[in-house]
């Protein structure tokens, strides 16, 4: 053994230092929630052939490569489930807000203030000359039409956040569209020094803003030979290379509602359901769209089927006053502009009777059984061609006349039956989207328990790790000293004898 057994040594000294720094790199990062632990793969060294010989000697070990030990697999099934777990998230929350806004749970929700409306002409039917069941019947009414002001108000207002939160969301995602291809940027000038070298830190921040990334618009990706990271949304590249492709958001001259569009060609964006952005704005769109028009057909064909009713009524003074129960200020939207005529602060307008007996109530008793009538189709047969709601006014000379005119709508649900039928839909469809978030929860939650297992820092392995790095360091430092002292006895004892 000669000066190449030194080389060979101080190559294996070399190798285990830098496997022992990486052993520590991964004890510091244990608790890093983003850092995936690294390994040094070692590979024999170039051999040498003696040309006398012919025999072959190997120059020691050489790092091969550190590299991240995780499984790209899961990180691509991690993200793709997370887009579907974005969107259900935030739908559920969404619909949980809207149940919270009529209030259903408790007993203050809109049902209880109709039924106290009913009640109240119930009571005015049997009172039809009590200006207080009146004032009562008044009261009520003032209390109906509030209440439906303020769900038509809180719906617009909740329509008008998830507005503001799908910009923010849209910035966010720009933003770490931005970041990853600066760490494209980096990651590739890192590694461009040599062939074994790996920006793996780099990399770890990637994948971070990867996972972040993914839960709010479904993306897919690849990692190109420079090491830079494609990302592509529907097809279409938002990062390639130096490539940077933002999202861009215009918002519509109606409402200030902001519509995604791609930057470079203009086209608007369909994020088919996915991701938390879609969420947001299918919410906006959708599902706020929805209820609200729920809203407002049932209190338009409320009101006017009222209003054609007490039209035909003559009241306490003996006039047939021609007037409607209920005013709506915008017949394309009856819940936010509806309200009780102001004319009926005076009690004595309210108009229940056929004739000008004060006993009369008939009209209240035809009101009152509006209850039962199934004035109501089907939502999907309100919005099918046009899918916006349009006010109708009723109108007859008698009362039979008016129930004809709404038997011929041909519904098949009356007052009380579409408002649970709205209702329904609103918990069926939050039930619907808490379901796939558990759903999407548990999956995830497996995925992430794999990606744990073998990526995450082991404190055992890593020990273990470090007594073989270490004995190995120790074997090669013996090695040298060995060398070391063949080396003086051959040049400084050997040959002194007899001087």
């Amino acid at each position: 053994m000669g000066f190449g057994g030194l080389y060979i040594s101080i190559s294996g000294i070399h190798a285990n230092k830098k496997a022992l720094d990486t052993v520590s790199h991964n004890i510091a990062n244990v608790n890093n929630p983003n850092y995936v632990r690294q390994r040094v793969i070692h590979s024999e060294s170039r051999y040498s052939t003696n040309v006398l010989t012919g025999f072959q000697f190997g120059y020691g070990v050489d790092i091969q490569q550190i590299n991240q030990i995780r499984d790209e697999f899961l990180d691509y099934k991690l993200r793709r489930e997370m887009a579907i777990y974005g969107y259900y998230f935030t739908k559920s929350e969404i619909l949980e807000e809207i149940e919270v806004i009529f209030n259903e749970i408790t007993s203050s929700g809109l049902q209880k203030v109709m039924d106290d409306f009913w009640n109240s002409w119930s009571e005015l039917y049997k009172e039809a000359d009590s200006l207080t069941v009146r004032g009562l019947l008044h009261e009520s009414a003032v209390a109906l039409t509030t209440t439906v002001n303020h769900i038509a108000i809180q719906l617009d207002n909740l329509q008008f956040n998830l507005n503001k939160e799908m910009l923010n969301k849209t910035e966010e995602v720009n933003s770490l569209l931005k970041e990853i291809a600066d760490l494209n940027k980096k990651i590739k000038l890192a590694e461009g020094y040599g062939a074994h070298i790996t920006a793996n830190d780099y990399r770890d921040e990637r994948n971070r803003a990867l996972d972040e990334l993914s839960e709010l618009i479904p993306i897919s990706h690849y990692e190109n030979q420079y090491g830079e990271v494609v990302v592509t949304l529907n097809g279409r590249d938002l990062i390639n290379g130096d490539y940077f492709n933002p999202i861009n958001v215009e918002l519509d001259g109606e409402k200030g509602l902001g519509r995604i569009y791609w930057s470079d060609t203009g086209e608007e964006i369909d994020l088919k359901g996915l991701g938390s952005l879609g969420g947001y704005i299918d919410a906006r769109d959708k599902v706020v769209v929805e209820f609200r028009n729920r809203l407002n057909i049932l209190v338009g064909e409320f009101a006017s089927c009222i209003n054609a009713l007490h039209k035909l009524g003559v009241d306490l003074e003996g006039q047939q006053n021609q007037i409607g129960f209920f005013v709506i200020g915008n017949p394309e939207d009856p819940a936010a502009t509806i309200k009780v005529n102001p004319e009926l602060a005076d009690f004595n307008k309210i108009a229940i009777g056929l004739t000008d007996a004060k006993s009369d109530g008939s009209i209240a008793k035809a009101i009152l059984d509006l209850r039962n009538v199934n004035i109501f189709r089907d939502y999907e047969d309100y919005i099918s061609g046009n899918n916006k709601y349009k006010y109708e006014d009723i109108n007859g000379n008698t009362i039979e006349e008016i129930f004809d005119k709404i038997k011929d709508k041909n519904g098949t649900m009356n007052i009380d039956g579409f408002y649970r039928d709205l209702i329904l839909s609103l918990s069926m469809a939050r039930e619907q989207a808490r379901d796939m978030v558990e759903n999407q929860t548990i999956l995830t939650n497996q995925i992430r328990e794999r990606k744990q297992e073998i990526s995450n820092v082991s404190l055992d392995e890593e020990m273990a790790n470090m007594l073989k790095y270490q004995h190995s360091y120790i074997a090669n430092s013996r090695v040298i000293n060995a060398i070391d002292e063949m080396i003086d006895t051959i040049v400084n004892r050997l040959g002194v004898v007899g001087r």
